[in-house]
């Protein structure tokens, strides 16, 4: 891997140094989050051999190196920000490579165990610890109920998403001929179906009607029912943000009628950004395998936040 002087003079002492792997939203979202760190240095951005020499999103230094995965070396850990499909693949041979991993691939239930397993199976093989999981959901919303449920922990608890980004059917949506960009976001039915929303801002002379029937025929979309809206701006519509609701009722400490309520607006590709970099703070405490965020200690999410609070207490 060719090292870049200017790079390791942007390290500084005691930094944890991480690799970038993808650098769709949630990767960018990461680098930038990343130039903000105090305590964790962008070193190197994993790319494949044809993008090496591409131009990086605006706001990445240019000093950062770029590489294959099969170099990747001197680092401590790699934020993984590529589809779901590709998580388990990237993972395994970023951490044959010795290098820790944190990830967020959109995994649930069964399918999440199955996919913990396999990464818990390839970092103990390479003694090295990853944690899976590290986004919005799986990830922090998981941890809001846990806690919320510890509170109150006879009851119930509710959450009322407002219409959900699903960022992997937005990614496929983007690659459709005639989509310049768009947002795919879904609605739980009571009976528990799922109905799509896809916002397309579509390219300059492309027909709405032949763009709506390649979304419906592609396979992520088929058996959902799908509404598919033009509009003049994604960005403008992002701007309005994800939403959620949580609210659990229930008694505490013999006491009834006990309610807890959290309610939020946010990105939820910034959000994940700021997960995997709590995270990769948490890294050097782990032993190897792989971990859940419920599973790491909340004073190591903080890192170096957590230690300099304790320093200033009386």
């Amino acid at each position: 891997m060719r090292t870049d002087g200017s790079n390791q003079q942007r390290r500084r002492p005691g930094r944890q140094r991480v690799a970038l792997v993808g650098l769709g939203r949630v990767g960018t979202a990461c680098a930038r989050s990343l130039e903000a760190a105090r305590d964790l240095t962008l070193e190197a951005i994993v790319r494949r051999p044809e993008q090496l020499s591409a131009p990086l999103p605006r706001g990445i230094p240019r000093s950062v190196r770029c590489c294959e995965a099969g170099e990747l070396a001197d680092v401590d850990v790699a934020l993984v920000c590529v589809p779901r499909e590709r998580v388990l693949d990237v993972a395994t041979q970023i951490l044959s490579r010795g290098v820790a991993v944190v990830e967020s691939g959109e995994f649930h239930g069964l399918a999440f165990q199955q996919h913990r397993d396999a990464i818990h199976r390839e970092a103990t093989r390479h003694h090295r610890p990853a944690v899976v999981g590290a986004g919005w959901d799986p990830g922090m919303l998981s941890l809001l109920q846990g806690w919320f449920a510890l509170l109150v922990p006879k009851g119930h608890t509710n959450a009322r998403p407002r219409a959900a980004v699903s960022l992997h059917h937005t990614t496929a949506a983007r690659d459709v001929p005639g989509v310049r960009d768009a947002l795919c976001a879904e609605l739980h039915g009571s009976g528990g179906s799922e109905k799509r929303y896809v916002y397309v801002e579509l390219e300059p002379g492309a027909e709405p009607e032949r763009v709506s029937a390649a979304l419906r025929a592609d396979p992520l979309f088929l058996g959902e029912e799908t509404v598919v809206l033009p509009v003049e701006s994604v960005a403008r519509l992002e701007e309005e943000g994800h939403g959620i609701v949580l609210e659990r009722w229930g008694e505490a400490g013999g006491a009834a009628h006990q309610r807890l309520l959290f309610e939020a607006r946010f990105d939820p590709v910034a959000i994940t950004a700021e997960v995997m970099l709590a995270a990769a703070r948490a890294v050097p405490a782990l032993p190897p395998g792989a971990h859940g965020l419920q599973d790491l200690a909340a004073s190591d999410l903080f890192g170096a936040q957590s230690a300099a609070s304790k320093e200033a207490r009386p």
